[in-house]
């Protein structure tokens, strides 16, 4: 039983202006028992990080913390520098006071005046106690792997602790229906469970295991996030929501251009009629997409980046952060996996010209370098060994693309490293716009190509090129 609600580890605290007040007044009292004198910050959560709101200087442990407006709800926290801290819900109702003990926070909490904040604060205590509980049963059964009817005990007595948590769970909805938050925020920090489709597929399905594993996946993609109400901002205020998304995101989705872009436009549109939720998922979005390690990825920036900031929906934009996502689109539109390989005209170190699309291999593989760079001169002298000799069954061809103009350096580069089963070739006076085709940004830059130039791989080092290409053989075997 996994319980998601966790205090996030505090690092910083960053001011924050609030400017979506309204008229009423914060009015929280503070007494924290065994504190000395000491300053408190009152601070709420966002992607992850702190953002304080109000301080107030503790004298004999007791403060108060007052502004002229109302904070935005959600979760906030108590945050003092000798690093104890404890959470709190700021509902409609902001006028209360805060009693707890330092060395017992959590446990000593107590909540006057708010009737929603102090259900927050017994839902605490109950995760903290239901979280012991369950440390102390892997405990209990640690070493009891192989016994069966303990293993049998242990699932029971996890169960019960499961059931109890949805039974408070289900109180809190039923003593705080919406639009409370204290009762949305506990439905979030549990996942949804999928069903059970070993029990709803017949056993004579063709390829029943595989059913089954894809339609739990299904259901646990399509229900993963269905707590969560993407256009409320009350959400984003919260240590939950970043580690949701980034599971979601990085764990549950697959890491193609499709699923990603799909998932991203349903969220982005489910927030679209809250402006701050519109532009926080927006941005989390195209972010996961730029940042993302995972070759391909970089499609689903391209799509979202075309339909939400060059088509003008992302009003928040600078002009700087415009100019920058429109030259990273610019740079990787012609070079996306799928896609035809842009054609390049160029001239070989004969004197010579030829054109990528004219050439006649299985698999092309281009090798952008410069003679001074220090990765190329690791990388080139591998090329003739372990990829032309090692693969030569598949038909391959390495187009090497000499990225400078320096002709008499590039053809000793050719000569002291034997590059001669290579096609080399470079375009002195940058006609082919090859940097902007293929974002050469830096050297060693390698693409692999099929049959018919469509771009299979890129930005590979040499270990990632051999093991496309050994996939390749493998499949060849297997057709042959």
């Amino acid at each position: 039983m996994k319980f998601l609600y966790r205090s996030l580890i505090l690092f910083s605290l960053i001011v924050l202006v609030n400017l979506n007040g309204y008229s009423q007044n914060l009015k929280i009292d503070i007494k924290l028992d065994n504190i000395s004198d000491s300053t408190a910050y009152l601070a709420h959560y966002l992607d992850g990080r702190i953002f304080a709101d109000d301080t107030t200087q503790l004298v004999n442990g007791v403060g108060l913390f007052e502004k002229d407006t109302l904070l935005n709800q959600g979760i906030y926290v108590v945050y003092l520098p000798s690093k104890i801290y404890f959470d709190l819900l700021i509902g409609n109702d902001q006028e209360f006071s805060i009693y707890s003990d330092s060395k017992e926070l959590v446990d000593k909490l107590k909540i006057s005046g708010s009737k929603e904040s102090e259900a927050f604060a017994d839902f605490q205590k109950f995760m903290k106690a239901e979280t012991e509980n369950s440390r102390k049963l892997q405990a209990q059964y640690k070493d009891k792997a192989n016994d069966e009817k303990a293993m049998a005990e242990y699932k029971e007595l996890f169960k019960k602790a499961d059931l109890e948590v949805k039974a408070y769970i289900k109180s809190l909805n039923e003593k705080f229906p919406a639009p409370s938050f204290v009762s949305a925020f506990a439905n979030f920090t549990i996942s949804p469970e999928a069903p059970d489709f070993n029990k709803s597929i017949a056993d004579d399905f063709p390829d029943r295991d595989k059913e089954i594993k894809l339609r739990s996946y299904l259901w646990t993609k399509d229900n993963y996030l269905s707590n969560l109400d993407p256009a409320d901002d009350r959400y984003l205020r919260t240590p939950l929501l970043k580690n949701k998304l980034s599971f979601f995101f990085e764990k549950i989705l697959i890491q193609q251009r499709d699923s990603i872009v799909k998932e991203s436009i349903k969220l982005i549109e489910q927030a679209r009629s809250n402006k701050t939720c519109f532009q926080y998922y927006t941005q989390y979005a195209l972010n996961y997409a730029i940042k993302s390690k995972i070759m391909g990825v970089d499609g689903a920036f391209v799509d979202l980046a075309k339909r939400y900031y060059l088509s003008g929906q992302a009003t928040w934009a600078d002009s700087t952060l415009m100019a920058n996502i429109k030259e990273r689109v610019i740079k990787l539109q012609y070079n996306l996996l799928g896609m035809k390989a842009q054609d390049l005209a160029l001239e070989t170190n004969d004197g010579e010209f030829i054109k990528l699309h004219e050439i006649d291999a299985n698999y092309t593989i281009l090798y952008f370098f410069e003679t001074d760079c220090g990765h190329c001169k690791k990388t080139t002298p591998r090329l003739q060994p372990e990829i032309l000799d090692a693969y030569k069954d598949l038909g391959i061809k390495i187009v090497a693309i000499y990225t400078q103009q320096d002709k008499v350096a590039w053809q000793k580069y050719i000569d002291d490293n034997k590059l001669f089963d290579l096609v080399n070739c470079y375009d002195p006076n940058y006609r082919t716009n090859f940097r902007i085709y293929y974002d050469i940004y830096s050297t060693p830059t390698i693409y692999l190509l099929d049959k018919d130039k469509n771009i299979i791989a890129k930005r590979l080092d040499i270990e990632n090129l051999k093991g496309f290409l050994d996939h390749e053989k493998k499949l060849k075997a297997e057709k042959s």
